[in-house]
């Protein structure tokens, strides 16, 4: 056989085929047109819910059907455990698109702007939307895997659900109003396979209206207009296509017929129902079943008072009758509540046990009629709320919801074009190195006047790994570029507004002090005070490194360092090196990754201990 067993299971009323091979056309699309759906994951075919039809097949392919050996909790603590292996596998996703995007932009901050004419240009627009393909997906994954997570836990949820006592007599209820409407298709049935097995009797059941007997034909017409009649049958015994006999044959054979397909139905409630009422006995049954309602007592249910009891006024067979009055004070009125919609139950003697011990407190005034709709206990104290599951911390590397939100803000942001011909940014692992070199301690102010994309204040800020510095300032000149860089300051690690502050200025404008009395600076510069070390990368175009950092030599405070790159040139050196305390020509090619092979110079300059000095330094 192809099939190995089919199993059925009372708990999802579903059918189960656990082939033994691969299945071949034939049987695969008779499996398929029966309803059944091939499970990857468990390997099995499944019926979303028996009928006799697929019985049947899987009574052919496997011989028999057996019961399904495990139960509903276990097979959802299954599916939960599929779901997770799914969840697992996309959060894996997700981090490892992340982690790419992160290499693709180690060099490029998230939100940079695209440097319209810049040597990066083409690499950026490249990489740009290689980031994005990648924050795409890692949002997707990330996604998919909270969408599995959910899954497994409503999986878990949904077949507790199911084995609750009123769901589960809910589910009793639908079962036995089915069961009614199959016998009653039945007994229809079978009353009309005895009128047509009847109809050839003389005098039979139908008479003329002069109490003579029909014939046989007539009869049969009369009967094949009536309800117990398959469609069609009347019209074509009327037009001489189907003769008497053929009629009456055709018409018990659809009525034996319906009958054998409602005993099969008949059979499967009585199972089911079997079934369903031993489990219910067996949890000890809904409330209503552990303490039967009475007159005089009361209920928990969704029309008692907040917090409070409802009087029952009347028990019916399935049902209790109480009061409502929509909670406005108004008249009351009935409300009917069925057994397995109540959440507690009070009898007679325990309402007035707590009456007697001053414990009930009506909850409302006697209406018009004086009624009173509920009442509260005094000493009922509302259920104490589960603790609050402590939240697991993640692993390593891997995306939080946070991440994620701010990877929907970038793609949403998208990215900017600029000109800026003279950016070079500091490749990262040189900017901790001269953050290092800077020898930075706490309370110092630190000067980045050359700022770009903020490679140099990202490794400040790292070096000091969040210990307390006086102040960063971070200067530059391009609207665009310091919208991105602040951009980057909310999320780079360690920097706040207080200790990292973004000035938009050309940095030759600004000045150490402010403006005597009745003065002012030109073009509105900024006032920047002094520092105890400057961090740099300047522009190197024109001789513009020499001029940028012989200007921040004058907002060092006595005692400071300067660390700066510049070309290795003849004009810089002779310009610089005189002042320098430290010169380090860097390997050729430091900066061939940002598109240049510029031989670069490490510079480090010593301001003198007083500033007297300093000037007379500076003068040379």
């Amino acid at each position: 056989m192809t099939i190995e067993r089919a199993t059925y299971s009372p708990d999802d009323n579903k059918l189960r085929l656990y082939p033994a091979c691969r299945l071949d056309a034939e049987d695969f699309q008779r499996v398929k047109a029966a309803g059944y759906r091939w499970a990857p994951r468990q390997e099995i075919f499944v019926a979303p819910m028996w009928t006799p039809k697929r019985a049947d097949l899987a009574v052919e392919l496997a011989g028999e059907i057996g019961d399904e050996d495990t139960s509903l909790t276990e097979r959802a603590e299954e599916r939960a455990e599929r779901f997770g292996e799914y969840a697992e596998a996309r959060s894996r996703d997700a981090t490892q698109a992340h982690a790419a995007v992160a290499a693709i932009a180690d060099n490029i901050p998230m939100g940079q702007p695209i440097l319209v004419g810049h040597h990066s240009e083409k690499r950026a627009r490249k990489d740009a939307e290689r980031i994005r393909s990648g924050m795409r997906r890692a949002v997707t994954m990330w996604e998919t895997s909270t969408y599995w997570t959910d899954r497994a836990r409503g999986a878990i949820r949904h077949a507790k659900y199911k084995e609750r006592p009123d769901v589960r007599a809910r589910r009793i209820k639908k079962i036995e109003a089915e069961e009614r409407k199959t016998k009653k298709d039945r007994d229809r049935a079978a009353y009309g396979l005895k009128l047509w097995r009847a109809v050839h009797e003389d005098g039979g059941a139908i008479k003329r209206k002069d109490g003579t007997p029909s014939t046989f034909a007539e009869r049969t017409l009369y009967l094949a207009n009536g309800e117990l009649s398959p469609f069609g049958l009347w019209s074509d015994l009327k037009d001489g296509k189907t003769t008497p006999e053929q009629a009456q044959a055709q018409a018990l054979e659809v009525h034996a017929a319906t009958v054998a397909h409602c005993d099969r139905w008949l059979e499967h409630y009585a199972g089911r129902l079997a079934y369903e009422r031993a489990m219910q006995a067996d949890a000890g049954g809904t409330v209503a079943d552990r303490k039967h309602p009475e007159k005089g007592g009361a209920c928990r249910c969704w029309a008692s008072p907040r917090g409070g009891w409802s009087y029952i006024q009347k028990v019916n067979k399935i049902s209790v009758t109480v009061f409502d009055n929509w909670g406005n004070g108004g008249a009351n009125f009935t409300r009917t509540i069925p057994f397995d919609k109540l959440g507690a139950v009070m009898t007679a003697a325990e309402v007035q046990d707590a009456r007697d011990t001053g414990r009930l407190l009506d909850v409302e005034a006697h209406d018009a009629n004086g009624n009173v709709r509920g009442f509260v206990l005094r000493d009922s104290l509302p259920p104490t709320p589960p603790p609050a599951p402590a939240p697991t911390e993640p692993e390593p590397g891997a995306l939080t919801a946070e991440t994620v939100a701010a990877l929907k803000d970038t793609l949403r942001a998208g990215v900017t074009t600029i000109t800026a011909p003279d950016l070079f940014p500091t490749p990262p692992d040189l900017a901790r190195r001269m953050a290092t070199a800077a020898a930075i301690e706490p309370g110092h102010r630190v000067l980045e006047p050359s700022a770009g994309t903020g490679n140099l204040v990202a490794a400040i800020l790292d070096a000091l790994h969040g210990g307390d510095c006086g102040r960063v300032v971070a200067v530059e000149h391009s609207p665009q570029v310091v919208q991105a860089l602040t951009q980057r300051r909310s999320r780079t690690l360690y920097a706040t507004e207080d200790s990292y502050g973004i000035v938009c200025a050309d940095f030759l404008t600004c000045q150490v002090d402010p403006p005597p009395a009745g003065e002012s600076h030109e073009y509105g510069a900024h006032v920047l005070g002094t520092f105890h070390r400057v961090v740099m990368n300047p522009p190197f175009s024109r001789g513009e490194d020499v001029k940028h950092i012989l200007y921040a030599l004058t907002f060092l405070k006595p005692g400071g360092r300067l660390v700066a790159l510049c070309a290795n040139g003849p004009r810089q050196e002779k310009a610089l090196r005189p002042l320098a305390a430290s010169w380090e020509p860097l390997p050729a090619g430091t900066f061939k990754s940002e598109g240049t092979n510029v031989n670069v110079v490490l510079v480090v300059m010593e301001a003198s201990p007083s500033e007297a000095d300093g000037q007379a330094c500076l003068a040379l």
